[in-house]
C-alpha cells in the first residue's frame, strides 16, 4: 500500500500535538502558581516593557532594542532563555555545515543578554559548542532532525561580565580557550546555567532573540524514501533553537515550547580555511562563505547568500571590541552576494566581523589585516 497520506497526518501532528508552556501577565502569589491553569498566548502579545526587568518567557527583541520584559507580579521570574520559573538549564541555536568542506574552527561566540544582575553575584554561565545528535523519532514517520549532543568546546563566564547594563545591554564576544580544529557536520552554539529560582538574589538574565515569526527558515522538511518499492513520506522537524528543560531533555522551541519561530541572539565566530571553495555555514535564511583574500592588504570581500530578501548589517571590530567599520546593505535580493571592504585604512592586526540580517540570522568570523606595502 502506498503511504502518501502520512504527510498530511504528520504535518497536523507537527503543529497541534506538542505541549506549550506560557504564562499570562496576570499575577498570583508564587506559591499558588499552577502553570497548567495559565492561558497560552501568542508571543506577539508580549511586546511591552516594564520597570522591573523580569519576564517569564522567550522575549522579542530588535537588533537595536532592549529585551521585551514582563513581570509575574512582583516575583523575580527571569527569562525563559535564562533564569526562570521553569528551571530551564540550557539554550542553543543550530547551524548547518558540510563536513566535507575545508577545515573550519569555532573560536567563540557573540551574544547579547538582558535583564538584571546583582553586582556581587558569583553566578557563572558556560558558553558551549555542541555537536548535533542523531535523528529522534516522535511518531510514525515524524522526527526531529537532532538536538545538541556532545560538548566540543566551552568557556565559563561570570554573569557580571555578560554586558548587561542598567540602561544599555551590550553585544559581546566570548572566546573559547581551546577552539575546535575541525567540525564534521551541523552544530549548536548556546549556553547553560545552574540556579535555584527561589534564590535568584536579583540575577534575572536572558539571551535576546528576534521577534516571533521573523525567522525565515523552514519549520520542517519532507523526505521521501522507497523501501522495497513502496513509498514512505517522512516529516523532519527542523530544530533551529532548543531549550534544555528541568526534565533533563532538550525541547524544540517551535513545536514543544511556546510555538516561537524566532532566532536567538547568539552567533558563532567561525574561521573557514579556503572560503572560495566551501559550501558554507547556514543558519535559516543565511549562508556564510567567509572573506577573501584573508589575510587582506588593501581590501577583502565578504561572501554570503540569502534564501529570502533581507537587509544586512556588517560590523568590523578590533580584538578589544571597538567597532572599526559598520556597513549596511538594505533589501538585498535572494541569492549570493559579495560585499567589498576597504581595509587600507585599518592598522595591521586581527579583526572580528559580525554579519546580521533583518531576519535575525547572523554569523561572525575572523580576518587578518597585513601591513600596507
Amino acid at each position: 500500500m502506498k503511504k502518501i497520506f502520512i504527510l498530511s497526518i504528520a504535518i497536523v501532528m507537527n503543529f497541534s500535538s506538542f505541549a506549550q508552556r506560557s504564562f499570562t501577565k496576570n499575577a498570583q502569589p508564587l506559591n499558588s502558581i499552577d502553570p497548567n491553569n495559565y492561558l497560552s498566548l501568542h508571543a506577539d502579545n508580549f511586546e511591552k516593557t516594564t520597570a522591573t526587568g523580569d519576564t517569564i518567557r522567550l522575549s522579542n527583541i530588535a537588533d537595536t532594542a532592549k529585551l521585551v520584559i514582563y513581570p509575574l507580579g512582583t516575583i523575580d521570574s527571569g527569562y525563559v532563555t535564562g533564569t526562570n520559573f521553569w528551571g530551564d538549564q540550557a539554550f542553543a541555536e543550530q547551524y548547518s555545515f558540510n563536513g566535507a568542506d575545508s577545515s573550519m574552527s569555532i573560536i567563540g561566540v557573540f551574544a547579547q543578554f538582558g535583564g538584571n544582575v546583582n553586582p556581587s553575584s558569583a553566578k557563572t554561565i558556560n558558553f558551549n559548542l555542541w555537536g548535533q545528535g542523531g535523528r529522534q523519532m516522535i511518531g510514525a514517520n515524524l522526527y526531529y532532525n537532532g538536538f545538541p549532543d556532545n560538548v566540543i568546546d566551552s568557556v565559563t563566564v561570570p554573569v557580571t561580565k555578560l554586558g548587561i547594563g542598567t540602561t544599555v545591554d551590550t553585544l559581546k564576544k566570548f572566546l573559547f580557550p581551546t577552539p575546535s580544529k575541525r567540525l564534521s557536520g551541523p552544530f549548536f552554539v548556546g549556553y547553560n546555567i545552574n540556579y535555584n529560582f527561589f534564590s535568584l538574589n536579583g540575577d534575572t538574565i536572558g539571551l535576546a532573540s528576534s521577534g516571533n515569526n521573523v525567522r525565515k527558515g523552514l519549520a520542517y522538511s519532507v523526505e521521501v524514501v522507497f523501501p522495497f518499492g513502496d513509498t514512505v513520506v517522512n516529516v523532519i522537524n527542523n530544530v533551529q533553537n532548543a531549550t534544555l528543560e528541568s526534565d533533563g531533555k532538550w525541547h524544540d522551541n517551535y513545536t514543544d515550547n511556546d510555538s516561537l519561530f524566532n532566532n536567538l541572539a547568539i552567533y558563532p565566530i567561525v574561521v573557514i580555511g579556503t572560503p572560495t571553495n566551501v559550501k558554507g555555514v547556514t543558519r535559516n535564511n543565511f549562508t556564510f562563505f567567509g572573506n577573501y583574500p584573508n589575510p587582506a592588504v588593501n581590501n577583502t570581500n565578504i561572501k554570503f547568500s540569502l534564501s529570502n530578501n533581507a537587509s544586512v548589517t556588517i560590523q568590523i571590530m578590533d580584538m578589544s571590541d571597538r567597532i572599526i567599520k559598520t556597513m549596511q546593505e538594505t533589501n538585498l535580493s535572494a541569492g549570493e552576494h559579495i560585499i567589498p571592504v576597504n581595509t587600507s585604512d585599518m592598522p595591521a592586526g586581527d579583526y572580528l566581523y559580525l554579519i546580521r540580517t533583518s531576519c535575525g540570522d547572523g554569523i561572525a568570523s575572523k580576518m587578518t589585516k597585513t601591513p600596507n606595502p
